[in-house]
């Protein structure tokens, strides 16, 4: 998570270094933090699916361009390598934006897999959505929706906001067990099934009847965004707000292995915001 100076900067305005401090613990590994739930077993097609998809298009490419240097009664031109997944069998499709309204940022420090400087090998594994980058005003009565229908696995009703102590803590080792997963503030899992989970950090606060086993229907409001976890929460309430949001796959993310950019394809399509890879079968 990286913030700029004001609201309405620019998405292409590189944030101040200040705010790139303060969030930190936003882009942090949630793989390595010590978690309070166990998360599902991942089907193991869908482990490897996103860098198929990602592979799909290249060898799509190759193939395209092999065509164009061979006649086309060449019968002994081997056929392009394809996935044919049906829209409905894909579980890493079918979601909703979690803002309402909101675009997916083009700034690639808000997209997985940006690099962090703040620790060794530290990549960001989800989207951020701030309101100068995702073309929606956002405060602390923005909603942040259930993204797909699934089942809470973790809803932080008694979360504490943290101290400039805790702060502190945090910056004389962010690899510490349970540091990443405290900086991220109060948060929501839900479990969508084969091993598909969605979070939503830095919440301000939970929805009214949210809690662990419920199960909520696709657009339902599940917290309001905010900036818990972070040193703003203290130093300068309201100047970070801005909810981070991941779809993990098993003890992976969307995106994981890829270009920023590549990642944000992808989110894209799992909000039906772009088309399928070629011959996908979408």
């Amino acid at each position: 998570m990286i913030q700029a100076s004001g609201s309405d900067a620019p998405a292409s305005e590189t944030p101040p270094v200040a705010a790139q401090q303060a969030d930190r613990a936003d882009q942090a590994d949630p793989a390595d933090a010590a978690s309070p739930v166990e998360q599902p077993p991942a089907d193991q097609a869908l482990v490897s699916q996103q860098t198929q998809q990602s592979q799909v298009a290249q060898q799509s490419a190759s193939a395209q361009q092999a065509e164009a240097e061979q006649p086309l009664d060449d019968a002994d031109r081997p056929a392009a390598p394809t996935q044919v997944i049906e829209p409905d069998d894909d579980p890493l499709l079918g979601f909703i934006v979690p803002i309402t309204g909101a675009c997916i940022t083009e700034f690639e420090g808000h997209l997985p897999s940006a690099p962090r400087a703040y620790r060794n090998h530290g990549i960001h594994e989800g989207l951020d959505f701030y309101q100068w980058a995702s073309c929606v005003t956002i405060s602390t009565a923005t909603e942040a929706l259930a993204a797909k229908a699934g089942v809470v696995i973790r809803a932080d009703t008694d979360y504490v906001d943290i101290t400039p102590d805790d702060w502190a803590r945090f910056q004389q080792d962010w690899d510490a067990p349970g540091v990443l997963d405290e900086a991220r503030g109060r948060q929501v899992w839900i479990d969508h099934g084969r091993g598909i989970v969605t979070r939503y950090a830095h919440l301000s606060a939970i929805a009214e009847g949210v809690a662990v086993g419920v199960e909520v229907e696709q657009g339902q409001p599940i917290g309001y965004v905010g900036e818990s976890g972070q040193q703003e929460v203290y130093l300068d309430p309201g100047s970070d707000l801005h909810l981070h949001f991941e779809i993990r796959i098993g003890d992976g993310w969307l995106g994981q292995g890829l270009a920023p950019q590549e990642g944000r394809l992808l989110y894209l399509r799992a909000f039906g915001l772009a088309p399928p890879p070629p011959d996908s079968g979408g």
